[in-house]
């Protein structure tokens, strides 16, 4: 009897022993990958609004574009009337028998504030010093100047 039991008991650990490690002839269940979908965003531009061709408009579109400052032309007229350029470049600077047009001017800004100094060519008759045109005066004439081209 003592050998039934030893053969009972090393059955019962050979069970166990193959419960626990699995059996040799079992295979191992396979996983199949899983995919998470990730939402995705995306951005489309709002469409631009018709527009509408008005004299307005283009006005201010060239203004715009040219890069003048309003303020500074307006108050570069104001420099225009004190210093009495219209009594030899006319009242829009379209040139007199005294003076040339200034709407064809092509010097950059520092030359022309130079100019304005200096009196070039021309000697005192456009030698302005700090006291009747300053540099911010010198720079809104220059816009002045510049509108011109465009109106």
């Amino acid at each position: 009897m003592k050998k039934l039991t030893l053969f009972i008991i090393g059955c019962g650990l050979t069970l166990l022993g193959l419960a626990a490690c699995g059996s040799a002839t079992q295979e191992a269940p396979t996983v199949a990958p899983t995919f998470t979908t990730i939402p995705t965003y995306s951005f489309d531009q709002p469409t631009a609004a018709a527009s509408v061709a008005t004299a307005a408009a283009a006005t201010q579109a060239a203004g715009a574009n040219s890069g003048l400052d309003p303020q500074a032309v307006e108050r570069g007229r104001g420099r225009y009337e004190a210093l009495d350029c219209a009594s030899c470049h006319g009242d829009n600077g379209e040139g007199t028998d005294k003076g040339s047009s200034l709407i064809t001017y092509t010097a950059d800004e520092t030359t022309f504030i130079s100019f304005m100094r200096s009196g070039g060519a021309l000697g005192s008759d456009h030698q302005y010093s700090t006291n009747r045109l300053s540099e911010s005066g010198g720079k809104n004439l220059y816009q002045y100047l510049l509108s011109l081209r465009t109106s």
